[in-house]
């Protein structure tokens, strides 16, 4: 009788979370599907090619020109660029709460990481331009400070608590039996935490850059008010660009619902979703591919 009500209660649970998975999945899917709806006209009337590889975005021009490839690099550069500098703070991080922290420093840091986390975009956004553009003016004798790169410091620290917090819950969710047997093969603890147990943690850990990448790449406030907001294709991480989310979040509000402006912003919402959803199936078929190498090896 008692396995009967715990089977039927697994069965409940299952069928719970498998409902909410699917609801969240034909949300997605009604999103994506409204957002091409909506911008069709842009990939029939301009095409593809010309608006995502073309350089002039000018809606008052006659005819109005649409493409996003300054957009495009310009989100590229902000959201590698930031983890490119968040990652591997974040994994030590991680591993340091994980495996060296003594129980209470790490339970003074995991809640501040947790603070950074809730604290508003545009509040960083505004630290960046009160502090380091004026850093960067009057130290390093920049005319402006704005650039990507003060845009990739700014998300780098936006994106940090999500890396450590996953990370860590990666390192952790590693078995202890993997712990005991190479101490007792006399290992150090450094070497038992790079060698064995990052190995062992990785698929949680890419999948906090994935989470991280997306966070960043869909960033608006704080990358508005710091990168420069430039029509033009940026050639270094140091020049001025305009992210997607910038350039959406600039001038959805002038753009008449209907008109080929508005459509235009649609596709280019509608490419950074799908750049975020393709960096997530990327590193899936990494992680799967790695994890049937691993299991053929066994």
């Amino acid at each position: 009788m008692r396995y009967s009500l715990a089977s039927q209660r697994d069965k409940f649970w299952g069928a719970f979370f498998f409902l909410i998975a699917l609801i969240c999945s034909l949300l997605l899917a009604a999103v994506l599907l409204f957002m091409l709806k909506e911008s069709w006209p842009v990939w029939t009337e301009i095409g593809a090619k010309s608006f995502l590889l073309a350089t002039a975005w000018n809606p008052m021009a006659s005819p109005p020109e649409f493409s996003i490839a300054p957009m495009l690099v310009s989100t590229i550069w902000v959201a590698a660029g930031s983890l490119l500098i968040a990652a591997p703070i974040g994994f030590a991080c991680a591993i340091f709460l994980a495996e060296f922290a003594p129980a209470p420093l790490a339970d003074i840091l995991r809640p501040v990481l947790n603070i950074l986390t809730g604290i508003p975009s545009v509040v960083y956004g505004f630290l960046g331009a009160a502090v380091l553009v004026r850093f960067f003016e009057r130290s390093l004798g920049w005319s402006s400070g704005e650039s990507l790169f003060l845009a990739s410091l700014v998300l780098a620290l936006m994106v940090l608590p999500f890396i450590v917090a996953n990370s860590e819950a990666a390192l952790r969710s590693v078995p202890a039996e993997y712990r005991y047997a190479a101490l007792a093969l006399g290992v150090s603890k450094t070497h038992l935490a790079i060698h064995v147990l990052v190995p062992l943690a990785r698929k949680g850990m890419l999948g906090s850059l994935a989470l991280a990448f997306g966070r960043a790449a869909g960033e608006t406030m704080a990358v508005l008010m710091l990168a420069g907001n430039i029509l033009l294709t940026p050639g270094s991480w140091l020049d001025k660009g305009e992210p997607l989310p910038a350039l959406i979040a600039l001038e959805l509000g002038s753009a008449v619902p209907g008109s080929p402006h508005y459509q235009a912003l649609l596709a280019a919402g509608l490419v950074l979703v799908v750049i975020v959803m393709i960096i997530n199936l990327l590193l899936n078929n990494y992680l799967h591919t790695a994890r049937n190498e691993v299991n053929r090896f066994e």
